[in-house]
Order: structure tokens, then C-alpha cells, then sequence
């Protein structure tokens, strides 16, 4: 089928929209400038702000080596090579592998006289990470700054440094010391004498010209994966499952776009057990300076392939870029959706600079090649998998069961999902409502945009079966609890949620969306005609509360999960297509 007007439109339109967004962002900002600094002529006192802004060129390399490690208990005695920063030796150990590249990246991006670096939670607003960055106690301060040598130049620059977060958990910071009382200017820390000015433009440099000297590093194959963020989701899950068979082979690169919020949680930590190439990039530099570190990391590290993965906003801007400065780049790009998300963002550049659009599930490899124009040998399907899990638990079980304040004939139904609009958590409040006569409860798990609106909706009129928990960085042992698994949402690809469901013996309850009626081909759930149909699902779960029949449900789920969706053809079906061949 030909590509229809309608999609041609849409491409066009997402082929002229990165340079339009890029304008609206700019009036954006100098509208919230012009506020700032009405705010402080009202005498409101809103403190100083730092703006980035572009430094002319042309950016001068700098020379190599960059950065001289030098030890810490010289006394005063050691004369530093002329390089033009230092780094203290004390703990480096300590300290993510990553770690110095982020210190080198930041101070080369805004040409910063230091840079200090230690653990943050997520944030809890839009803009993480959170607040004062905080280092481990048996690790020296010094191992956590990047300090400028002298030379000699007169600088007046009102900016001495700025702290970057490595992100973890919340926990892993209950405890930790502060580095410094680094809040004077969010990041920023002013000279004692450079004044407080309402605006601060700071300029910015690209990382990959003032890093240009720094040496490519040789080793195995290389493929590295964009990401907005490392949340908590089925999409890490993935992401993760597949790092783990093939991070023996292969020098695995992750590198994510946006700050790490709070109501999405993070998953950072377990990538850096995976590998030591873990890049936060939207909590170390500026936003334009975001694309240029890209461009650092593939020549650094001969990166083979570019993957995207779960979307990306720098990709879709990006892509056709990047596909002019590395020629031979192998990029992927991953999508989960047949209709709504990425795949609505695909414009012709975009199209022609991919090498390969992985779908995970038919009707997206359709749309793709009769209502996108992509070329069928361009397309490839692979169906997620998850691994074998544990036996169920039954003193957790117990234990999770008497927290829910339920016995042991009551159905359990749990949905963990992202509390985003394309997933209908609402639904899921009206269904226990529709049900609260019924021996049923029902576990609502998960953090995002629409938090407030949805507590707020439970707390107009709280059903009496309903259990709200937020985010949680593994919500895997809440399985343990159920005896059902609902979704509600209005597209999805393949859902890990409804797998790892079906791989414990849960059957599920979901709309016919994606490929969710294969997940449930062999009668191991339960599909709704049409997201948004109350009747239907709270229909659908009752024709699963009999015990026989619930258990006899799960039973084919699991089949089909062993025979279908097994570990080793997913990660073999991805290392084929990223790995494709050698030197392409």
C-alpha cells in the first residue's frame, strides 16, 4: 500500500519540527528570562539564574593528555605535568568507571575552572538531579573534583564550577556526606566576588571538538544505547536482559538524555553492574551540549552501532546528523508502538539514516513498511522475552497478603505500570469501584506524570479494594501477592508486565492491542474488544475468578511464555541485527 497523504504530512511535519521547537524553546526562554528579571526589579529576590548559551568558535582541542592524576599527600612537593586539569588520585577506585569522562565532559563543555562530581537522588520536580550532591564517607573529597592548572590567563568569569550527580538510589544516599554547600546558583558556584546578576548567560562548548585530542580507545565491538532516562519499566527490564548476554562479548555503552525524576525512578544502579559505560547526560551538561558528548563517546570508543532505544527526543533530531558525521555508523532504532508514540514521529530523513527499525511486535512491522514507507528489508520483528523466574514464595505471599489486609479467597489483581496517559490507570480505579461488593483487590503500582490526578481521584472516593504504592525500584516480589494480572492501556507493543505475569502461572486481563492477543493466543488470558471498555474488562475478570479455571489459565500462559518468548532467541535475534556484520 502506498503511503497515504496523511503520513506523508505527518513526516513532513516532524521533518520540519526539530528547527521549530528549537525557536519555541528559545522565545520560551527569553520570556522566563524577561519574568526572572521582572521578579527582581519587584524586589521578589529571585536570585541569580544561569542560562546556557552558545560560544562562538572556533573551539580550540584541548591539548592531550587532558588530565593529569597526581597523588594527594605530596606536601607540596610535586610539580604537576602541563596538562590542563588535574584530577586527585585518593579513591578514584572508589568511584563509577565513567566518572573522570563525566568530570572531563562537563568542565570541557563550559570551560569550568572545576568540576565536582558525587552521588544525587533522582529530583522530585522535572529539572533532577536532587539538590546537594553528596560522596561517600572513606572517599577522599578530592577524588570527586577536576580542577583547572593555572594558566595565567585573566579570567573574570563570574561561574568557578559547577557539581554534576551521578544518580542512585534514594537509600544508597541515606548517610552519605555533602561535598560542599553547592546550591548558590542550582549547580553553579559564583566567584565571591562576581556579583549576583539577575542572568547569567553561560556559554557552552561541543564536547567532541574542545575533546578531540583525546585518543580513540581499541577493544571488543562496540554498540552503544540512547535513552531519555534509566527509569523503572519494562523497557530497562529489556534492555538489561539483553546486556546480560551479551556484555562478555561485546563493550556495551549507555548513555541517557534527560534528568532522572523521582516519580520514574531509576535503574543506573543495576546498569552499572551490567557495564562501566553508563553516561547520565542530561545530569551532567547543559541540554544543547547533550548531542555533542554523543558525537564524543561514538569516535572515542569506535562505537559500531548506534541503538535507540525506547525513543529518544536527541535521536529523532539527531539521527540524520549523525548518520552525515560517522558514515559507516550502524544505526538501530527500537519501537514499541504500532499508532501513537515514536513511530508517529518518523520523518523521511529519519527513515533514510536508520539501517534498521526493530519492531517488537507484527502490527508495528506492518505500519512501518505499507503506512511509513520504510523498506520491507529494513524492518526487522523481535518479540521481547523474560527469563524463567522462582518459584513463587509463599511466606512472602503470605506476608504481602496480610499487608493488603485480604484472606486467602480474595482475588488479588495487580497492574504495575507507569502512570502515564497511554496506560489508563484511571481505569483501573473505576474497575475496583465497579467491583467493591466483590472478593476481589486490586494492587496499583507505579510513579509518573499523572500521580497527582490519580491520587487525587482515589481520594474523591477511595474504593475500599484498591492498593496504591508507588514506583518501586523492583517491584518483582509483589508478584508473590497476586493472582491476576490487569492492564488498560491504549496501545502497547509487547508488554514485560503481562509476560512476567504469565511466566509465574498469573493469566492477564488486557485490551487487544499490540501483540497482547498472541500473548494470550493459547487461552492464558483474557482480551477487552476496546481500552476503555469498563464493562468488558470487569466482565473479563470475573470469567477468571474461579480458582480451577485461573489456575488451569496460568498454566497455558506459562507455555507459551517457555515455548515463545525465551532468553536466548531474544538476545540472539538482537546481537544479529546490532552486531550484523563486521565493520558495516
Amino acid at each position: 500500500m502506498a503511503v497515504s497523504l496523511v503520513n506523508r504530512l505527518r513526516g513532513l511535519y516532524w521533518e520540519l519540527n526539530p528547527p521549530l521547537r528549537r525557536a519555541a524553546r528559545r522565545l520560551k526562554t527569553e520570556a522566563s528570562v524577561t519574568l526572572h528579571r521582572l521578579r527582581g526589579l519587584t524586589g521578589r529576590s529571585p536570585g541569580t539564574r544561569v542560562v546556557p548559551a552558545s560560544a562562538k568558535g572556533p573551539h580550540v582541542a584541548l591539548p592531550q593528555p587532558a588530565v593529569t592524576v597526581i597523588p594527594t599527600d605530596t606536601n607540596g612537593s610535586h610539580d604537576p605535568p602541563d596538562t590542563p586539569y588535574l584530577a586527585h588520585a585518593d579513591g578514584l577506585d572508589e568511584l563509577p568507571a565513567a566518572h573522570l569522562e563525566a568530570l572531563l565532559m562537563a568542565a570541557a563543555a563550559e570551560d569550568l575552572s572545576w568540576v565536582a562530581g558525587g552521588w544525587s537522588a533522582p529530583a522530585p520536580g522535572l529539572y533532577g538531579p536532587s539538590g546537594r550532591v553528596l560522596r561517600e564517607p572513606d572517599v577522599p573529597q578530592t577524588a570527586h573534583v577536576l580542577l583547572r592548572r593555572p594558566d595565567g590567563a585573566d579570567r573574570r568569569d563570574p561561574v568557578s564550577g559547577r557539581v554534576i550527580g551521578h544518580i542512585t538510589s534514594k537509600e544508597r544516599c541515606t548517610g552519605l556526606e555533602p561535598v560542599d554547600d553547592f546550591d548558590a546558583v542550582g549547580p553553579y558556584r559564583l566567584r565571591p566576588d562576581g556579583g549576583r546578576p539577575a542572568v547569567l548567560r553561560r556559554p557552552w562548548r561541543p564536547v567532541d571538538e574542545v575533546l578531540a585530542a583525546v585518543p580513540e580507545v581499541d577493544g571488543p565491538r562496540t554498540a552503544l544505547f540512547l535513552l531519555p532516562f534509566l527509569a523503572v519499566g519494562g523497557a530497562e527490564r529489556l534492555l538489561f536482559d539483553l546486556l546480560e548476554g551479551l556484555r562478555t562479548r561485546y563493550r556495551l555503552l549507555i548513555a541517557t538524555t534527560d534528568p532522572h525524576t523521582e516519580a520514574l525512578g531509576q535503574t543506573v544502579d543495576r546498569a552499572r553492574e551490567l557495564t562501566p559505560h553508563v553516561h547520565t547526560l542530561g545530569d551532567w551538561l547543559p541540554r544543547p551540549a547533550i548531542t555533542s558528548a554523543v558525537r564524543h563517546l561514538i569516535r572515542r570508543w569506535k562505537v559500531e552501532t548506534l541503538c535507540c532505544w525506547n525513543g529518544s527526543v536527541l535521536f529523532y533530531d539527531e539521527a540524520a546528523a549523525l548518520r552525515r558525521a560517522f558514515p559507516d555508523l550502524r544505526i538501530v532504532n527500537q519501537l514499541f508502538n504500532h499508532h501513537g508514540g515514536w513511530i508517529d514521529h518518523l520523518s523521511p530523513s529519519l527513515i533514510r539514516a536508520v539501517d534498521t527499525q526493530i519492531a517488537v511486535n507484527a502490527p508495528i512491522a506492518r505500519t512501518l513498511t505499507s503506512e511509513r514507507g520504510v523498506p520491507g528489508e529494513r524492518v526487522e520483528t523481535i518479540h521481547h522475552a523474560v527469563a524463567t523466574p522462582a518459584p513463587r514464595d509463599q511466606d512472602r505471599r503470605a506476608r504481602l497478603r496480610r499487608e493488603l489486609g485480604v484472606d486467602d479467597n480474595t482475588v488479588v489483581i495487580g497492574t504495575f505500570v507507569r502512570m502515564h496517559p497511554q496506560k489508563r490507570p484511571l481505569d483501573v480505579v473505576h474497575i475496583a469501584r465497579r467491583m467493591a461488593d466483590e472478593q476481589v483487590h486490586f494492587l496499583l503500582v507505579g510513579g509518573g506524570p499523572l500521580d497527582a490526578e490519580l491520587d487525587a481521584e482515589i481520594r474523591r472516593d477511595p474504593p475500599p479494594n484498591l492498593t496504591r504504592r508507588p514506583m518501586l525500584e523492583d517491584a518483582s516480589p509483589l508478584y508473590d501477592a497476586l493472582d491476576l494480572c490487569l492492564m488498560t492501556s491504549d496501545f502497547e507493543g509487547l508488554p514485560v508486565f503481562l509476560l512476567d505475569g504469565l511466566a509465574r502461572g498469573l493469566p492477564g486481563v488486557a485490551p487487544a492491542v499490540g501483540d497482547i492477543p498472541l500473548l494470550f493466543a493459547d487461552d492464558g488470558g483474557r482480551c477487552v474488544d476496546s481500552p476503555g471498555d469498563i464493562d468488558a474488562a470487569v466482565a473479563a475478570i470475573r470469567s477468571l475468578l474461579d480458582v480451577e479455571h485461573r489456575q488451569a489459565a496460568g498454566e497455558r500462559g506459562r507455555a507459551t511464555v517457555a515455548v515463545r518468548f525465551g532468553l536466548d532467541r531474544y538476545v540472539a535475534e538482537y546481537e544479529s541485527v546490532i552486531f550484523t556484520r563486521l565493520g558495516s
